[in-house]
């Protein structure tokens, strides 16, 4: 069995330490690395996304071609479906850490590290996806980005808040603590190996669902 990668995606300016860090197989292509970071973190992928080489100033922007590109002139979206991870990241970028965004609106960064793959890590990869590591649980979809992220912590913790119930009922919370530590890594690992035997798994487009 061929050694895996091993990735490490941390949110950038969250209020709360939330990191994920995941074994794959070496030739996978930057959509399934999109798919396979919001089933780690459990986001619904409902948005559009970028992968780049730098943060914000990208020298290689991936993610899906828009026919606005040729007709605005815009930078020249290089397809996730058609580009390796390992041609991209690790041979022509050296194994530097690279950058994943998620939702323009609410702009989630993500830096990505490469990490040395261990004994104990080859012990636990069966030649498929597995997380071995993940702190901190992500932000409700469609949250509004890191302020509003911020002020939803805020008014869910605070009965006397105006919006307080509104809130929580939105997110789905009924008597339960929401536990920002929180994270099932049984649930996030069964929905990585769902999707990897999935017919998903060589589905190159967001229509995905």
């Amino acid at each position: 069995m061929k050694s895996p990668i091993k990735l490490k995606i941390a949110l950038q300016d969250f209020p709360n330490k939330y990191e994920r860090t995941l074994l794959k197989p070496e030739n996978v292509n930057m959509f399934q690395v999109h798919v396979l970071i919001q089933h780690s973190i459990g986001w619904e992928n409902a948005h559009l996304f970028e992968f780049s080489d730098k943060k914000r100033i990208s020298t290689f922007p991936g993610g899906i071609p828009d026919d606005l590109e040729v007709e605005f002139g815009f930078t020249k979206i290089i397809d996730a479906g058609k580009a390796k991870l390992k041609d991209v990241f690790i041979e022509q970028n050296d194994a530097q850490p690279f950058w994943y965004t998620y939702d323009f609106g609410d702009n989630w960064e993500h830096k990505i590290s490469f990490l040395k793959v261990t004994q104990k890590d080859r012990k636990v990869y069966d030649g498929i996806l597995v997380c071995v590591k993940s702190t901190g649980k992500c932000s409700p979809e469609n949250v509004g980005g890191l302020w509003d992220y911020a002020a939803f912590l805020q008014t869910i913790s605070n009965k006397e808040h105006p919006e307080h119930q509104e809130m929580r009922e939105w997110f789905g919370l009924e008597d339960e603590k929401y536990d920002i530590a929180d994270v099932d890594m049984e649930e996030v690992n069964f929905n990585l190996k769902k999707y990897f035997h999935s017919k998903y798994w060589n589905k190159v487009n967001l229509d995905m669902y």
